[in-house]
């Protein structure tokens, strides 16, 4: 099958090459004398580009050169994205016409953007970087993001979460368009772990603070210190001299969150922060961000979290020394 690669400028070179590579192991290990996956590097005029670090990267040919293709391949922008974005609308008529013609697009990382701004995503569902969540719902509404997932596939459009994803979306293009075998080969050889399924433990939550409701800034100050607390959303209206119906409406209307969900997303990710930081217990956790039951926090937090404190803490934590040495 044909195979194009994508190079527009500003992209990740590590991206590129990580392609390049796990497309060349795939072909080395199907044991096939003909290439199970022809490879085309393709840049929009034919001319090299330039990556995202300085890196030049080199083009087989234009995207004109390329009539007919099987999957297309866009490495993401993660440091870039802001000055990449106002040549996307060039690739768009190309990526319809490949798309018409029945190719599988396949995105890295925010290289949905560029997907997004083709028309091709409307009404489907995606992912991208969770750190891009935000961004992408506001530039793309008619899109329906899923940042949580590490992979999305809908139809003829395949799309990754952030960086290392890229490493997920390879084995996965392997394992639809070669084999399960052949990939579980990549995987091994090239010490890769099995296909994941969700970045949601990797997300960082960060405060929405960029409004202009001073008033409701004032709460979320207040809820920085004393999140641990036994809160009741309408005394805490109370505390800041709002009605209820009014703090609700104006405390979503300012963060994009319920009062209610905006305490346990900060309490959760207080959490985390002591579970990589700490050797405190699970328990002791749950009461220094406010919970008293350590089985609904659990829950809680596996749910938005996707792994559980334990799993998390095995995943994230720095090992000891001792620990290190035992292994």
């Amino acid at each position: 099958m044909h195979v194009t690669l994508l190079l527009a400028d500003q992209c990740s070179a590590a991206s590129a090459t990580m392609a390049q590579e796990i497309f060349y192991a795939a072909n080395l290990f199907s044991g096939q004398e003909k290439p199970l996956f022809e490879l085309s590097q393709v840049s929009l005029d034919g001319l090299p580009v330039t990556a995202s670090a300085g890196q030049q990267l080199m083009a087989d040919c234009g995207i004109a050169d390329i009539r007919q293709t099987d999957l297309i391949v866009i490495p993401g922008f993660l440091f870039s994205l802001q000055q990449a974005m106002p040549e996307f609308g060039r690739y768009r008529a190309w990526l319809t016409e490949r798309y018409r013609q029945g190719a599988t697009i396949a995105t890295m990382c925010n290289a949905t953007f560029l997907l997004a701004e083709s028309g091709l995503a409307d009404g489907m569902r995606v992912t991208t970087h969770w750190a891009f969540a935000g961004l992408f719902r506001r530039s793309f509404p008619q899109v329906r993001l899923d940042e949580q997932q590490m992979l999305c596939e809908d139809g003829q459009l395949i799309s990754s979460g952030g960086a290392t994803a890229v490493l997920d979306l390879l084995l996965h293009l392997i394992r639809r368009f070669a084999s399960l075998e052949l990939a579980q080969t990549c995987s091994r050889y090239l010490l890769i772990d099995n296909v994941r399924s969700v970045q949601s433990p990797y997300a960082l939550w960060a405060a929405p603070k960029n409004h202009t409701d001073q008033d409701i800034l004032k709460v979320q100050n207040w809820l920085d210190e004393h999140f641990a607390g036994a809160l009741v959303i309408d005394e805490l209206a109370s505390r800041f001299g709002f009605g209820v119906r009014n703090f609700k409406r104006r405390f979503k209307e300012a963060t994009g969150q319920a009062p209610l969900a905006y305490l346990q997303a900060l309490r959760i990710e207080k959490a985390k922060q002591l579970i990589e930081s700490t050797r405190m217990t699970i328990d002791s956790i749950t009461l220094a961000v406010g919970y008293e039951d350590s089985n609904s926090f659990r829950r809680l937090f596996r749910q938005r979290v996707g792994l559980s404190p334990a799993a998390y803490r095995k995943q994230f934590q720095p090992k000891s020394r001792a620990e290190s040495s035992a292994e």
